[in-house]
């Protein structure tokens, strides 16, 4: 009850607000009547302007800088066409000078490229040949050291190799059977054997040293010079 004792009354709070409304409905009418006279003033002065003649200059000016405008348009598009085509020109010009240039440019490294495959073809001929040559050498020492130490040279001495039936070659009398067939390899040739049933040997008579008396010397050794038999190699 204290609180709302010092509360203003709700009729002192409403008399302000009340007061503007009621001054700004008195003022509204006056501010509209206002308004309008300044519209229909601006409207008068436009509308005394808006004369025929006024229209037709209007007209008029906006054709004469309608033409103007295109007159420039076409002045520009003139330029700027002229100003294409001579940069098109020299782009031309450049074009073809690096067409040329570059053709040019191309042949000398085609001819150099060429002139370089045909060194490097002689050189790889030339290494080829060489390699031929030196691989034909050395098949031919090999030939020759394997003529040397083929079996072959020996049957050309008058030797020959006998072999069994299944082609194995024999080293020794005893391994050969009685009957066996045999294949007996000369230096022009083989020839077909059978053995003999018979193994014995005759031996070869043993030399007797002769006596040596009080009154003969013995005779002085003769030694063998060595015989250079060549390099296989």
């Amino acid at each position: 009850r204290a609180a709302a004792r010092a509360l203003p009354a709700p009729s002192e709070l409403l008399a302000i607000p009340r007061q503007r409304l009621d001054h700004l409905g008195a003022a509204l009418p006056r501010g509209l009547k206002a308004n309008t006279h300044a519209h229909f003033r601006r409207f008068a002065s436009t509308s005394g302007r808006l004369t025929l003649r006024v229209l037709h200059g209007q007209i008029s000016h906006a054709r004469q800088r309608l033409t103007v405008s295109g007159e420039r348009i076409a002045l520009s598009a003139r330029s700027l066409l002229r100003s294409r085509r001579e940069r098109f020109t020299g782009l031309e010009v450049r074009f073809k000078a690096s067409k040329l240039a570059n053709a040019q440019a191309q042949r000398n490294a085609i001819a150099r490229q060429r002139e370089r495959t045909h060194r490097l073809a002689e050189r790889a001929q030339r290494a080829m040949v060489t390699l031929l040559q030196r691989l034909d050498a050395r098949v031919g020492q090999s030939g020759k050291l394997l003529a040397a130490l083929s079996y072959r040279s020996v049957l050309a001495r008058g030797f020959a190799l006998v072999r069994d039936e299944a082609g194995h070659p024999v080293h020794a009398a005893a391994s050969v059977a009685p009957n066996a067939l045999l294949s007996i390899e000369f230096a022009d040739g083989r020839v077909a054997a059978t053995a003999d049933g018979d193994h014995s040997v005759a031996a070869a008579p043993t030399p007797q040293p002769k006596p040596v008396t009080r009154d003969t010397k013995p005779a002085p050794k003769r030694v063998a010079k060595p015989v250079d038999q060549g390099s296989l190699f």
